[in-house]
C-alpha cells in the first residue's frame, strides 16, 4: 500500500470513495435521504474546490494495486478552544477496503505531519454512535476529549458528534 499527496486527478477516485463510504458507514446513524443526497457529482466539485485551495490543509490518499481506497484531508484545526492543535477534518476508506490498513496509515501520516508544524495535539470529529470509527481512532491513540457538538454545516438534518484528541510527543 502506498500513502502519498493526493493531485487533481484523483477527484474522481476520491469522490467515489467518500461517496460510497458514507452511505455504509452512516446508514442507521444518519436519516437515509441525507445520506443519499451525497451524491458523487457534489462530491466531485467538493474535492475540485478543495484540491485547488489547501491553503495550509493537506489531503493525502491511500492506495494499493486497485487504486486509490481512502483519503485524509486534514490541517490547523477549525475549533476556537484547543490551542496548538492540528484537526483531520475527514478520513474515509472504501467499504471494500476497511480494515485493511490504509485508515491507520493516513492517521500516522497526519500525526507526523502536524508534529512537523509543531502542533501538540491532533483532533477530529466523529459522528457519535459510529462504533467502527471510534475503533480505529482507539486504536492509533485518539481519545474522546469531551468535545461535542450538534453539526448543522453538512446536511439539512443536524447531527450529533464527539471530538477526539491525540496528544503529539
Amino acid at each position: 500500500m502506498n500513502v502519498r499527496a493526493a493531485t487533481a486527478e484523483d477527484v474522481p477516485a476520491i469522490a467515489q470513495v467518500h461517496v460510497d463510504s458514507w452511505r455504509v458507514a452512516y446508514r442507521g446513524l444518519l436519516p437515509d435521504d441525507e445520506i443519499e443526497s451525497i451524491g458523487l457529482e457534489r462530491r466531485r466539485t467538493f474535492w475540485n474546490g478543495t484540491l485547488s485551495r489547501l491553503n495550509a490543509g493537506k489531503v493525502d490518499v491511500a492506495e494499493d494495486h486497485t487504486g486509490v481506497i481512502a483519503f485524509c484531508f486534514y490541517g490547523p484545526t477549525r475549533d476556537a478552544d484547543t490551542g496548538a492543535v492540528a484537526e483531520i477534518y475527514a478520513i474515509y476508506a472504501h467499504p471494500e477496503k476497511w480494515r485493511c490498513g490504509a485508515g491507520r496509515l493516513l492517521c500516522e501520516r497526519a500525526v507526523r505531519e502536524a508534529a512537523e508544524r509543531a502542533h501538540n495535539a491532533i483532533t477530529l470529529w466523529v459522528v457519535k454512535g459510529n462504533a467502527r470509527a471510534c475503533s480505529l481512532y482507539e486504536r492509533v491513540g485518539f481519545a474522546p476529549d469531551g468535545g461535542a457538538r450538534s453539526n448543522t454545516r453538512f446536511l439539512k438534518t443536524p447531527f450529533d458528534e464527539i471530538r477526539y484528541r491525540k496528544a503529539i510527543a
